[in-house]
């Protein structure tokens, strides 16, 4: 966008580049959108960014966004970055705000895998997986059933806030509540987050099964690969939606990397459906690839 002041003519252009990490362009950008609303402002604000809605490969956003196209930009040149990030080809190239930096989960590949019409058969073996936010504050049941050969779906089953502490005792409850409706295998949990919970529900007799480590890292590699692959699939749940959006990829060693949280971002959700992920593609013989 443009900043201009009435009292002086000079002109102040600022990048879009990397706005999610900068306070003073996300205190720009409100004060901008409040103008545009009617509040009183002595600057005039102008922005060049492609409809907020519109696919990246369309080419309607990438003139609304660059207005020198045609001119002193070409076409090809725009073609040639669809290769990067999405998240960063709507920031640096659709001059977009988008919600994350870095994300482990690109929208638009989690918006293919849904479909509104699945649900959980109560008669099909089933997994959970439960996180609480290092804070204890939030915490999310997620639940996990295959639904053909190639194909499960995972679906948030609860959710629970406490602005103080969560009670363990009562989220083993409520978990001993849904593992009573389906026939569960086992209930997932990391020990550094949902250790007392997982506790309370073994001497109930429920399965548990600690995911941490290594094996914690391989889930996280199965759920973004079944979501790449369209063999994951989702019902559109607003708030699972929203807290699988909101991980972030948080480096671990040479190369390897965990599903984690920005600054207050709540991903629960998240990472109990990357934990269901790892049980609902493991292969149901010792032979999961044949040759020959």
């Amino acid at each position: 966008f443009t900043q201009m002041s009435n009292k002086n003519p000079q002109a102040i252009v600022y990048s879009n580049a990397g706005h999610a990490q900068s306070v003073l362009l996300l205190k720009l950008r409100e004060r901008g959108l409040a103008a545009s609303q009617g509040a009183e402002d002595s600057i005039g604000w102008f922005e060049w960014s492609a409809e907020q809605d519109k696919p990246i490969n369309d080419l309607d956003g990438w003139y609304q966004a660059n207005p020198s196209l045609g001119y002193t930009i070409h076409e090809d040149n725009i073609r040639d970055s669809l290769s990067d990030r999405e998240d960063i080809f709507r920031t640096e190239v659709l001059c977009q705000f988008v919600d994350m930096i870095n994300p482990v989960i690109i929208p638009s590949e989690w918006a293919k895998c849904k479909d509104e019409k699945v649900k959980l058969d109560v008669e099909k073996d089933t997994w959970f997986a439960i996180d609480l936010s290092p804070d204890r504050q939030h915490a999310a049941l997620v639940a996990g059933q295959r639904i053909g050969k190639d194909k499960f779906m995972v679906s948030l089953l609860q959710t629970w806030y406490n602005p103080i502490n969560l009670d363990d005792k009562l989220l083993a409850n409520d978990v001993a509540t849904w593992v009573r409706k389906y026939p569960v295998n086992t209930v997932a949990f990391s020990k550094s987050t949902a250790a007392a919970v997982a506790a309370r529900l073994q001497p109930a007799g429920i399965p548990i099964h600690e995911i941490s480590g290594i094996e914690y890292q391989q889930s996280c590699d199965e759920f973004v690969s079944a979501i790449s692959s369209n063999r994951l699939v989702h019902k559109g749940q607003e708030e699972l939606d929203k807290q699988v959006l909101s991980a972030v990829k948080l480096q671990r060693g040479d190369g390897g990397w965990v599903m984690g949280r920005l600054k207050s971002g709540i991903v629960c959700g998240g990472v109990a459906a990357s934990m269901v992920t790892h049980f609902a593609t493991r292969a149901e013989t010792e032979v999961d690839i044949q040759v020959g």
